[in-house]
This record gives structure tokens, C-alpha cells and sequence, in this order.
């Protein structure tokens, strides 16, 4: 059995993550400030709190044993307005640098660094004019911080890197802010949606072909190399979004144009969005009209008080 570690573990892509690898046979020693019960109760997962200790307190509480992989996935404010707590998102990327350090003191030598598509915008804005940033842009930075500090940290210490660049997830379970949770809720409950026009350009996966996509890139992937994670085939945002809509409640109307587009449009030509296929085999299983309907049916069932 492989010993692989998880940084917040308890939130929702975290969850997911943890159950999965222990599924498929990995003993999961799982890093958060708290726990649901399925994690605790779970004989292949071990539990660490890390309230209110620094990364470099852990080495005595995490379990002396060989380890695959560290996954990091923690991160504080990432939705909402403390995207852009300038405070919080830079000690995120210390404690990305400090937990890669750690990685050296327990002998674990490959660490999967989970990013986001918006440190691709934030790179992006730095090479426009006539923008005016908005507060995403300081979690965007973040991001971008701790990839490249944490890539360079790591080298520094013989540790393997690999960043996964994460577009937007959603599915069965989301509880947040984000865009298709949000959307679909209010889609249900008959409230107006506004959003762009949504000509920019975009991607979603779906939340299983996303964690199954970061364990096939933890076993089979290069070190040093980044992987796209998404579905592979981004269209106008407006396209996803009608396709949405006529799923969730169909005579609906979406308030394309009632928020103006202030941002960067992302060239997806920078990703080789094949490369998880090619490096690791793994295909993505789950189509958006899909995932939508599932995710859809699962935040029905949260306002009915049912189960799925």
C-alpha cells in the first residue's frame, strides 16, 4: 500500500480526492482544521489537524512512514471577497513554500501543487493595458506566487513538481460561491442570473474526471511539467451557460450583457490540453450536460431535504 498525504482534505475537491485515493488503495494521511466524519471513521485515512500549527510543527504528528505523494491542495479565500485579502493570499503562498519544506524533512520527494486557471488570467493581465484589475487578480497572484516559489523551493530541495492547472470544477456536493453552483441554484429557485456577455473564452470538468485526472498526472506524470485540467474543449462562456440553462429550467431567461466584461481573455493555445491523455491515458468520462444535470438533481434534493 502507498502512503500518499493531502493538503485540505476536508474541503470539496479535497473530500473527493481523499476518498478516491483511498478507493484505489493509497493510505491517505489527510491535513486540515477539521474533519467530517467519513474522513475520521475511515481505517485508511489518517487524520492531522493543523489548527493554528505552522507547516515545519508538523513532522512530529505526521505518521514516520514512506510516502508517494504530497498533494497540496490548502488554500484560504478562494472565492468570494477574500479572493482579494492580500494578507490571506499571501500566506498562502508561504505556507505552499513551508509545506514543501516539510516535504524534505518526512522524505516525501513528489509533490502534486494544485493551481488554478486564474493564475493563467493573471499573467495574462500583466501583459495588457487599459485593464483595471479587480480583486481576483490578488488570489491570482497568489496562485502564481506559490507555483513558481514552490516549483523553484522544490528543485532547490530534490523534491519532484508537478502544478496542475485546474479550470473550473463544479459537481455533486459544491456548496461555494462559484459560478455553476451559484447559477444553478438560483436557476431553481426562479431568481435572475446576470453574468457578461460571455464571449470570453472558457472551460468546466466536472469534479470526478478532475480528481481522477490529478491522481493519473501524481502516478504517471513528469516532474517539472504543468497539466491542463479540464475538459479539453473550451467554447465562449455564453455557449456553456445556455446549455445550462436549458437543462436546469429551460424557459428561463439568462441575463447575458447585464455585467460588463472588465477582464483578460484567456488563450487556451498556451495549454496543451491533451497532455493528461497522452502522459498519463486517462480520458475524461463525464460531458457537461451531464454534470449538470447530476449537480442540478443533487442541489434539488438539498432543497427538498432528500437524498440522492
Amino acid at each position: 500500500m502507498k502512503n500518499v498525504i493531502v493538503t485540505g482534505a476536508n474541503g470539496f475537491i479535497g473530500r473527493m480526492l481523499v476518498k478516491s485515493l483511498s478507493e484505489k488503495g493509497y493510505h491517505v494521511v489527510a491535513l486540515d482544521i477539521r474533519f467530517d466524519d467519513d474522513l475520521k471513521n475511515n481505517p485508511h485515512i489518517a487524520c492531522v489537524n493543523v489548527l493554528n500549527k505552522e507547516p515545519s510543527e508538523l513532522e512530529k504528528d505526521i505518521p514516520k512512514i514512506d510516502y508517494f505523494c504530497f498533494f497540496h491542495l490548502a488554500w484560504a479565500g478562494t472565492s468570494g471577497p477574500s479572493r482579494a485579502d492580500y494578507v490571506l493570499q499571501l500566506n498562502n503562498v508561504r505556507l505552499t513554500c513551508d509545506y514543501i519544506q516539510l516535504c524534505k524533512g518526512i522524505g516525501c520527494n513528489r509533490v502534486v501543487y494544485a493551481s488554478s486557471i486564474n493564475e493563467m488570467e493573471t499573467y495574462e493581465y500583466l501583459q495588457s493595458d487599459d485593464i483595471e484589475p479587480s480583486g481576483g487578480y490578488i488570489y491570482g497572484t497568489g496562485k502564481l506566487a506559490a507555483h513558481l516559489m514552490g516549483e523553484t523551493v522544490a528543485k532547490m530541495n530534490d523534491i519532484e513538481f508537478i502544478p496542475v492547472i485546474i479550470t473550473n470544477i463544479y459537481g455533486v456536493g459544491e456548496k461555494s460561491a462559484r459560478m455553476i453552483y451559484t447559477s444553478i441554484n438560483k436557476l431553481i429557485h426562479k431568481e435572475h442570473c446576470s453574468f457578461t456577455a460571455g464571449y470570453q473564452m472558457y472551460d468546466f470538468i466536472y469534479l470526478t474526471d478532475a480528481i481522477n485526472s490529478i491522481i493519473a498526472v501524481a502516478e504517471k506524470g513528469k516532474a517539472f511539467n504543468r497539466y491542463y485540467i479540464g475538459s479539453g474543449e473550451p467554447k465562449p462562456l455564453r455557449e456553456f451557460l445556455l446549455e445550462m440553462r436549458d437543462i436546469v429550467d429551460p424557459e428561463s431567461e439568462l441575463g447575458l450583457g447585464d455585467i460588463p466584461f472588465k477582464g483578460v481573455d484567456i488563450s487556451y493555445d498556451q495549454f496543451d490540453l491533451k497532455k493528461v491523455q497522452r502522459d498519463t491515458g486517462y480520458i475524461n468520462h463525464v460531458s457537461f450536460s451531464e454534470g449538470i444535470r447530476m449537480t442540478a438533481e443533487y442541489i434539488r434534493s438539498e432543497k427538498n431535504g432528500t437524498e440522492i
